[in-house]
């Protein structure tokens, strides 16, 4: 996790400001330009330039977020690999049996729009069965059911845990916008 130094904070206007700020890992730093506009819309550069030009020409910033603690969140998960790749989203769920035996499971999905954890889990939360749970095989997402079907305990739903900031790879070739739209709500009994 980046542990955040604040270096300077720049004002434009009393609601409009521009923050420097020191992430650092281990013995890794990098810095980071987050424009403030209004305490209503948070938007980071990974370079002054990149802060210009947006300035400027209008160039968008690597992401942008709606509340601090998202971006608190992003800021501190965020790799020091160099490009500007923003941090995929990782859907973290289980299955859990009649006789209460779990077993974990996630699937990683591309975030270009830099779609926060909060968010997604939402949008995923209006689908769900109960607002807990799915069936993998309706969206397309494997099965974490290692053991033979017995009827006695299992069953199809799995629950959805949570979704994580993640810059490991992509397992899933849907981004996440589009799954999110796409799945549908199961069936309530």
């Amino acid at each position: 996790m980046n542990q955040l130094i604040p270096i300077t904070t720049e004002y434009l206007t009393p609601s409009k400001t521009i923050a420097i700020l020191n992430l650092v890992r281990f013995e890794k730093s990098k810095q980071v330009y987050v424009y403030n506009y209004e305490g209503t819309q948070f938007r980071v550069f990974e370079s002054l330039v990149d802060l210009i030009r947006f300035f400027e020409l209008g160039k968008e910033p690597l992401c942008s977020f709606d509340s601090e603690e998202d971006l608190d969140e992003f800021l501190e998960q965020l790799p020091f690999k160099e490009g500007k790749r923003p941090l995929n989203l990782k859907l973290n769920y289980r299955y859990r049996d009649g006789a209460n035996y779990k077993q974990f499971g996630w699937v990683i999905f591309a975030n270009s729009n830099s779609l926060s954890p909060r968010e997604a889990s939402e949008k995923l939360k209006k689908k769900l069965i109960y607002s807990e749970y799915f069936v993998p095989q309706d969206w397309d997402l494997p099965k974490l059911q290692n053991h033979s079907y017995d009827p006695e305990i299992d069953h199809e739903w799995h629950e959805f845990e949570s979704f994580e900031w993640s810059d490991e790879e992509v397992m899933d070739k849907r981004e996440i916008s589009s799954f999110l739209h796409e799945i549908q709500k199961g069936y309530e009994i």
